[in-house]
């Protein structure tokens, strides 16, 4: 994906999770290799004390218009759950405060996931 690059760091996946991984090489606009075979892998489980110690902060909380999740480094993905675990909204941000409109929200509690290269957290959101 970056001209010379000899690695690539891939974000977003889920805990716990088997991935297959393919590459190619794009030599030139004409010279492209075929896929590799698969190279297999599975996520690690992130457990209630690795997730947190991180400076991730929610504001105001509880919340009725918006709530602001502030302390993410790097970039990272904001996700959503209700208590049925499904995912609500997913946000993808870098370095900077997230304000989130929760005036569409049903009233109750929610968990807010921020996973990234440099952030993991769980937080509990209350929606008013």
């Amino acid at each position: 994906i970056v001209e010379g690059a000899t690695s690539y760091t891939i974000t977003g996946l889920s805990q716990n999770t088997e991935y297959d991984v393919y590459v190619r090489a794009f030599c030139s606009e004409t010279l492209i290799s075929t896929w590799s075979d698969a190279q297999s892998f599975t996520t690690d489980q992130i457990g209630i004390s690795d997730v947190m110690n991180s400076n991730v902060s929610l504001y105001p909380n509880p919340a009725s218009q918006t709530v602001t999740v502030s302390g993410i480094e790097g970039e990272a993905m904001v996700s959503i759950v209700d208590l049925n675990g499904r995912t609500v909204a997913e946000y993808r941000t870098q370095n900077s405060d997230l304000t989130i409109d929760v005036t569409g929200y049903a009233q109750g509690a929610y968990f807010v996931r921020i996973t990234g290269e440099n952030t993991v957290a769980i937080r509990k959101l209350i929606v008013k």
